[in-house]
């Protein structure tokens, strides 16, 4: 039985370094083949031209992809897409350095998928929460009731993109960042 579990493990953990591989493979291949500048003109020709605009819509994006997909997706699909763009951007004065950037946008994407994971039509953390309460409550009085934490969780990414200090403090502090 114990050789059983080990290899269920063993191609279990082969199976998610496969798709790790995978999709860093193809961001590295869409990178190669002009993907950047391809999504660059792709934004222009929407109108989103500044790396604020271009900052929002991603947020934008991981919030909405966030009702339907998990973070594993997003991460390495989205991600390795519009990171490389966002870095080339300076968001200077804003960000002390542009350095500190990728720090910055880590968090803003956790914060936000974390918020995007609470909302209908899927909400999976919505769905493990129904697992632990009494029978009596049912998905609409947990739909209504997580409004209002998702109001404070857009409302922390909003305070995160406007004051960036918010989430650079404490890695300054233990001198992670110069």
């Amino acid at each position: 039985m114990l050789r059983e579990v080990i290899e269920s493990s063993a191609l279990t953990n082969a199976l998610v370094f496969f798709i790790i591989f995978g999709a860093t493979l193809f961001s590295f291949v869409f990178r190669a083949l002009g993907g950047d500048d391809l999504v660059v003109e792709l934004l222009k020709g929407l109108g989103i031209n500044t790396g604020w605009e271009i900052m929002i819509f991603v947020m934008v994006l991981v919030f909405i992809m966030g009702f339907f997909f998990d973070w594993l997706e997003i991460c390495l699909i989205v991600l390795p897409i519009f990171a490389p763009i966002l870095t080339k951007l300076s968001f200077e004065p804003h960000l002390a350095t542009n350095k500190d950037f990728m720090l910055w946008f880590t968090i803003l994407v956790a914060v936000n998928l974390q918020s995007a994971f609470l909302t209908p039509p899927f909400g999976f953390a919505l769905f493990y929460m129904k697992g632990t309460v009494p029978p009596s409550v049912n998905m609409g009085h947990i739909y209504r009731g997580i409004i209002p934490f998702v109001a404070l969780q857009l409302l922390a990414v909003a305070f995160c993109l406007t004051f960036p200090e918010i989430v650079l403090w404490l890695p300054r502090r233990f001198g992670f960042l110069d």
